[in-house]
């Protein structure tokens, strides 16, 4: 068992880190979202496709000698880190090349699904997604990931929708590209009435929104089930508690 984070640097720099469940109990007390630290002592590897969280194929590992320790008055100043959004284009030059993890915003125009009320073993859902300039991609989802899409679509009410991915693997099949999350890849469907057709057309990847992936885990791994009521947030469990919390902080997000 690992405890995998993200961390920004001065520069911009992202990079994954790790701590197992053996060494957690003597760090876990400093962890928190937010806060600058410095970090020396640490073991470098690669990171598995499977579980990568950001571009980067590297990561460092927290071991016995780690040095870990809060900056309380930070010489830099650490910068706030936007989404960077990709259009059409810009997707094509990276398909098929597994040398990058971008994110996409846009408008669901269609979506396909074979998910049905009792999932099946495999499942896959396509939502085709309008980015700037009217240009189209297909998001696919398979497996647990087309089941927590699908059941979020049905679970929210009117049209149209804006989707936020994060971390997806683009490919090009038969002259479409094809956006594929990977297991890391969390995402954010947010409901507009009235200004959605005009900030779809717009440059969106100029639309201000924060991007803390401290925060945003992966939104998808920490859909509650069903039976926990997700419109009353003053009503918690343990199984859905985060969700919620995520929610409301997406909302100051989009809100701001």
């Amino acid at each position: 068992m690992w405890v995998n984070m993200l961390f920004v640097d001065v520069n911009s720099t992202m990079m994954q880190a790790s701590i197992s469940a053996s060494r957690l109990s003597r760090f876990q007390s400093k962890l928190a979202a937010g806060k600058m630290f410095s970090v020396s002592g640490f073991d470098v590897s690669r990171c598995a496709m499977n579980f990568r969280l950001s571009d980067s194929p590297l990561m460092f590992r927290f071991n016995d000698t780690t040095k870990f320790e809060e900056l309380i008055e930070p010489v830099s100043p650490l910068p706030l880190e936007c989404f960077r959004f990709r259009n059409q284009t810009e997707l094509v030059g990276l398909a098929n090349t597994n040398t990058q993890l971008p994110d996409i915003i846009g408008e669901i125009t269609l979506v396909k699904s074979t998910v049905c009320d009792t999932p099946g073993e495999k499942n896959h859902v396509m939502a085709t997604i309008r980015l700037d300039s009217d240009t189209t991609v297909t998001l696919s989802f398979f497996d647990a990931q087309a089941v927590a899409f699908h059941r979020k679509l049905e679970d929210m009410n009117g049209d149209p929708r804006v989707i936020v991915a994060t971390s997806v693997n683009p490919k090009m099949v038969g002259g479409t590209v094809l956006t594929d999350p990977k297991f890391s890849c969390y995402y954010i469907i947010v409901v507009l009435t009235m200004l959605v057709s005009k900030q779809v057309k717009r440059t969106l990847h100029e639309v201000p929104i924060i991007k803390r992936r401290t925060y945003g885990t992966n939104m998808i791994l920490i859909m509650p089930p069903r039976s926990c009521n997700l419109k009353d947030r003053k009503k918690r469990c343990t199984k859905c508690f985060y969700y919620k919390e995520m929610e409301k902080f997406l909302e100051l997000v989009y809100r701001g």
